[in-house]
């Protein structure tokens, strides 16, 4: 008898304790998401959204992310970050972040669809007319985003979308002003780069954290050219020198490599891959294939999928026996691989983009029409353009 009600009393005690755990999980408090405020304006369906803060749960599935009221996909999930991947349905308003039931407003986004950015001149005006034009990458049309009448007089060389204001900033021919153009609000202003009569700025880059570089040129002194990577403040027009160095060629077609946290591009003409490391400060360089007269050489890069060095290179010296090529280039090595032939019936005139959407590159072929190249299959096709009196370039996307 006794012994049946120290069994009942074990049973009953167990059953307390089991009954007590579950209502401490229950009745649990958690600390609500503290954010940090995010640090780009606007982000295209399929980026993956970084947010930092505290409070979030390491469990991936505990954290929910709206974008305007959806939810995207949160691939990973620490205490203090979560990554997330824009729904494809997902629209322009405030982000949220929810985790146990405590919901906090991290801030606002613009939601835009894939879209590549295209400076347009019509020579058929005069003045000559220059617009900022939005080019869908499907079907190549074409809407104007803005028009610079301001700066009708110097031509834009280059151009970069920056997502930390949803801008394009553009630098002019005389390297002495930014054009920064936001494609939400359409308002353009003009910013002085810190110049003087004898340097200027050329060949934009921006590299993972938004930050904006380009290439300071000194001509000061005709007996040696000194070149300078330099930060660009693009609010202010201030530089600031990463790297100077003496070289005679032009260092050119510049794109950011980040597994190296580097700024590569061409120098001699096309035949050597130049290199800064952004972190060290040092300076790299390789020799690419190709050599003498017979120098096929290379006109622009592009990185792929943030690991994979393409180039695009050709020789048009002889119209018989054109070449043009798609390479994909060895970063350590200089070593290249056949990609793609490509048509030798006209040229890339500017700068190559990767859509990882589409998995595609996309660039302007001839001034003719907006040129598209499958990096999977290795197809190419292009989708002309009106282009009388009219010339296209420089280029970049969301």
């Amino acid at each position: 008898m006794h012994l049946l009600k120290h069994k009942s009393l074990a049973v009953f005690l167990a059953a307390f304790l089991i009954f007590s755990a579950c209502k401490k999980d229950s009745d649990a408090t958690y600390e609500p998401p503290v954010t940090e405020p995010l640090i780009t304006a606007a982000i295209k369906p399929g980026d993956t959204l970084v947010i930092k803060g505290q409070n979030f749960s390491t469990v991936t599935s505990d954290n929910t992310v709206e974008f305007n009221g959806v939810a995207g996909t949160v691939v990973s999930a620490s205490a203090t970050e979560l990554k997330v991947v824009v729904p494809a349905n997902a629209t322009s308003g405030s982000v949220t972040v929810t985790v146990h039931g405590n919901t906090t407003t991290v801030g606002t986004l613009v939601v835009s669809p894939l879209t590549l950015y295209c400076m347009k001149n019509n020579y058929n005006q005069t003045p000559t007319i220059r617009q900022l034009m939005a080019i869908d990458p499907a079907t190549a049309s074409e809407s104007v985003v803005a028009t610079l009448t301001d700066y009708a007089d110097s031509k834009i060389e280059d151009i970069e979308y920056m997502a930390a204001t949803n801008e394009v900033v553009g630098v002019n021919a005389d390297g002495n002003k930014l054009v920064k153009i936001n494609v939400a609000t359409k308002q353009s202003v003009s910013v002085t780069i810190t110049t003087n009569a004898n340097t200027g700025i050329s060949e934009l880059v921006v590299d993972n954290s938004g930050n904006l570089y380009g290439i300071k040129h000194d001509w000061s002194d005709p007996n040696h050219y000194m070149q300078s990577l330099v930060k660009i403040d693009p609010k202010t027009g201030s530089t600031t020198v990463v790297k100077a160095f003496e070289y005679n060629g032009y260092w050119e077609s510049l794109v950011y490599w980040p597994a190296n946290n580097q700024v590569m591009g061409l120098a001699d003409d096309g035949i050597r891959l130049l290199k800064v490391n952004l972190t060290s400060k040092d300076t790299s360089s390789v020799l690419l294939p190709g050599s003498g007269s017979s120098v096929v050489d290379y006109r622009e890069l592009v990185v792929v999928q943030g690991s994979e060095l393409y180039g695009y290179k050709g020789n048009y010296s002889n119209p018989s026996i054109a070449i043009a090529d798609l390479t994909k280039i060895n970063v350590t090595t200089g070593q290249e691989a056949l990609a793609s032939h490509l048509p030798t019936n006209g040229k890339i005139h500017d700068h190559l983009v990767y859509l990882p959407q589409r998995k595609e590159i996309a660039t302007i072929w001839d001034q003719v029409g907006l040129f598209r190249i499958n990096i999977t299959s290795m197809s190419n096709a292009t989708i002309p353009f009106n282009t009388t009196g009219i010339t296209y370039g420089p280029i970049t996307s969301n």
